[in-house]
């Protein structure tokens, strides 16, 4: 017990003695568990938080459109695993809210609360009274938008007159926390849509429909995947024309992409730092067993076990991972709740759920100690395998021998010295050499992942607004406004003008369906840019649609393939597949207005429009509104700002990681470079009593690390750019297509970073060389 006292105050003090390196590994240790506890857990509440919420108001598993809703719920009212069925009346209609014309949405609630589907959250005023058909309740989002509230009025359009409504309350809604219309339209302009809640009984003269449309249908928390597919199934066979599962809803789908992010990079980047961690305890660990080799050979000539020296050893890789490991847990809990908060509040989740799971903090400590115990197992086992007489003559290993590079430098004559040094540092120790290149490596990964992901989506935003859409607004306006579009060209400001439809439909290819919307323009449109998956650009076919490429995994179709497209007023129709289109944002029909219009005789006229450059939005907003005829209107640069909204958070998150990558790069590098001088204390020393000039002493030891630092780009750069697409690849689906866009900059930026990162950690040399102690170190190599 007495001894392994000793050996632990052994330990204690040699870190002391190497506080500086040991302190940067376990802020390095620290940063990889802080990570993976504030990242995990905060995924981990935000999906409980939003669960929650789907819980207490009843979210709909299952969605279906069409056929007879009242028959469709009995079928599947009885079903196992099925908890709850309603049916309900749903319209997307035109409305006037604070002087804004926009086509929102009017939804049923069900009568019976008992076994309302998709309830609502009362978040101010009272509900709706039945009794009175001018009632509603404004959902949250539409309220903050226009500030409105209970006794606020707005105007609604059932397709033959408007009527006046009163707001009697503000809620929150599962199906809307993210105000998102559907799966194509994700990011829109705020003020282009709202949802308005009223009694069932008076929703379907509020939109002029001839009554319910839709099944909802919850599902048991126990119910099966079986039981879940069964109901789906059940759905189809009486008469549904589209079944959606919760997973394809609109806005749960893009909240549930922000966590699919999440959880990866939960993992991904906090195992950059504790694997970088490791190899600096690597390096730090085996110079320290070097220098110990004789106390080594000498205590297993006297008996010492090995198992105990190895333990010794390895405790060095414990202590320092453990103190770093334990402060990241501790301060990765604050990160939790700060985190989960501060994303809850930015969406306004009704349910916040703050929990500090103990399992986390378990194995986000286990981790951390793992890293340092595995750091350190290497250099420790090395100590006991090399023979007790051999370590105690002080290298512990045979004569080096000149490599082919070394024989080769001594012709260099025209190199100067400092760099043939350092090229023969280089080529003797590849371990420490290949140590740092490898944290350089890593440094790149985590910078290039972050800043790939920054390019990728600016890229995103410029090619969706500027090649694709090229529009600056689009309205939707009444079909029996014969003038409308005459009235837009003479509009001062409006630069062009192109008329074209949308209409709401269902795609679908045997068995499998796909909600999307069907879109007319003119043959020769310059209103849109139709970009196909090669990056090329095509015009719109004569005959036939193009289709979203999502669609090929979503419906297993090609080009050339015969689909039937129903629109939502409509019959089905058989079309064929011209073509696919590949664009960053939504999943859609495009056809030329002859095509689109025989396929949806009933449709929604819109326009399409451009400005000059030097227009004021509002005005513009104002002025095109008020023509009569307008039923709504939508701002492209709105959608730039919803844009920004939705990714705030993925910003910070990601210049953040963007800072901690060079603090990664500087961590295993300044440890590195240390160790370097504390293994060539001796052959510095010599060097220094011969003369040779602490300057030029200085240039070889940075040039070395410099060099292994640049060596290793190339490497750091191609795996960083495999990174940043892997992230991509975990975000794209039929809302969003993430394409890898990593120009010149930043890899340059990154490269320089590093680079930077790397000469400062060469600072301190020149201070170590000073209070390098010549005559004890000279002594020591005499004896």
């Amino acid at each position: 017990m007495t001894s392994r006292r000793v050996m632990h105050r052994k330990v204690l003090r040699d870190l002391r003695r190497r506080l500086p390196q040991a302190a940067a590994i376990a802020l390095t240790t620290l940063l990889g568990v802080l990570l993976f506890v504030a990242s995990y857990d905060s995924f981990r509440n935000l999906s409980v938080s939003y669960q929650q919420t789907y819980e207490r108001l009843h979210f709909a598993d299952l969605t279906a459109d069409g056929g007879d809703p009242a028959s469709i719920a009995q079928a599947v009212r009885d079903a196992d695993g099925v908890a709850r069925v309603s049916v309900r009346t749903q319209a997307d209609v035109p409305m006037t809210i604070a002087g804004t014309k926009l086509v929102g949405r009017v939804s049923g609630l069900a009568p019976d609360e008992r076994q309302r589907v998709d309830d609502i959250d009362l978040v101010s005023g009272s509900m709706p009274d039945h009794t009175q058909p001018r009632e509603v309740v404004l959902e949250k989002h539409a309220a903050d938008t226009f500030g409105l509230g209970a006794g606020s009025a707005v105007r609604v359009f059932d397709g033959e007159s408007w009527h006046e409504l009163r707001v009697t309350g503000v809620a929150r809604s599962p199906e809307y926390l993210w105000p998102a219309r559907d799966r194509q339209d994700v990011l829109s302009d705020p003020h282009s849509f709202a949802v308005l809640f009223v009694p069932q009984d008076n929703a379907a003269a509020l939109t002029g429909s001839p009554g319910p449309n839709e099944t909802l249908v919850e599902m048991s928390g126990q119910a099966t995947t079986d039981e879940r597919d069964q109901v789906a199934g059940l759905l189809r066979s009486a008469g549904a024309l589209h079944v959606q599962p919760r997973a394809d809803q609109a806005s749960n789908a893009a909240l549930h992409e922000d966590l699919a992010g999440f959880s990866e990079m939960s993992v991904a980047f906090p195992a950059l730092f504790l694997t970088a961690a490791a190899i600096a305890e690597y390096v730090l660990l085996t110079r320290l067993v070097r220098a110990e080799r004789p106390v080594i050979g000498t205590l297993l000539a006297m008996g010492a076990r090995r198992g105990a020296i190895v333990r010794h050893y390895t405790w060095y890789g414990v202590v320092i991972a453990g103190v770093g490991s334990l402060a990241g847990v501790l301060l990765g809990a604050l990160g939790t709740s700060a985190v989960t908060i501060a994303y809850t509040s930015a969406l306004h989740i009704p349910d916040t759920v703050v929990d500090h799971r103990v399992l986390t903090a378990v194995v986000g400590f286990a981790l951390g100690v793992g890293i340092g115990l595995l750091g350190a197992l290497a250099p420790a086992i090395t100590a006991v395998t090399t023979a007790p007489a051999e370590a105690m003559r002080g290298d512990g290993s045979r004569t080096v021998r000149a490599g082919a590079v070394a024989r080769l430098s001594t012709r260099w004559t025209a190199v100067p010295v400092t760099v043939r040094m350092a090229v023969r540092s280089l080529v003797r120790s590849p371990r420490r050499t290949a140590a740092t290149m490898t944290g350089t490596v890593l440094a790149l990964v985590l910078m290039l992942a972050s800043a790939g992901m920054i390019t990728s989506m600016v890229h995103l935003l410029d090619v969706q607004f500027g090649e694709v859409d090229r529009t600056d607004a689009t309205l939707q306006v009444d079909p029996g406004a014969t003038d409308v579009g005459e009235r837009l060209r003479a509009t001062p400001g409006v630069a062009a003008v192109e008329p074209g439809m949308l209409a709401p439909a269902v795609v679908a290819a045997g068995d499998k369906s796909y909600d999307t919307v069907l879109a007319g323009m003119e043959p020769d449109t310059t209103m849109h840019g139709f970009r196909t998956p090669g990056g090329a650009y095509r015009d719109l076919p004569s005959e036939g649609i193009l289709a979203g490429d999502a669609l090929v995994g979503e419906l297993g179709i090609e080009a050339g393939d015969t689909v039937t497209v129903t629109p939502a007023s409509g019959s089905p129709t058989q079309v064929r597949v011209a073509g696919f289109v590949h664009e960053p944002l939504g999943t859609y029909l495009y056809a030329t207005d002859e095509t689109a219009g025989s396929i949806a005789p009933l449709h929604a006229v819109s326009y399409a429009l451009r400005f000059s450059d030097t227009v004021s939005e509002d005005r513009m907003r104002a002025t095109i509104s008020s023509i009569p005829g307008v039923l709504s209107y939508t701002d492209t640069r709105a959608l730039l700002r919803q844009a920004d909204q939705y990714l705030a958070l993925f910003w910070v998150f990601v210049g953040v990681m963007l800072g901690l990558g060079a603090v990664l790069a500087f961590t295993v590098i300044y440890v590195t470079m240390t160790v370097n001088f504390a293994e060539r204390s001796t052959e510095l020393a010599t060097l220094r009593a011969a003369g040779v000039p602490i300057r030029r002493l200085t240039t070889a030891l940075a040039a070395e690390n410099l060099a292994a630092t640049v060596l290793a780009l190339p490497v750091g750069l191609a795996a960083g750019a495999v990174a940043a697409w892997a992230f991509l690849r975990s975000f794209s689906n039929d809302m969003f297509s993430l394409d890898l866009s990593l120009g010149w900059v930043p890899l340059t930026l990154a490269a320089v970073s590093v680079v930077a990162a790397a000469a400062l950690s060469q600072l301190p040399a020149a201070r170590l060389l000073r209070r390098i102690d010549i005559a004890r170190i000279v002594r020591e190599r005499a004896q």
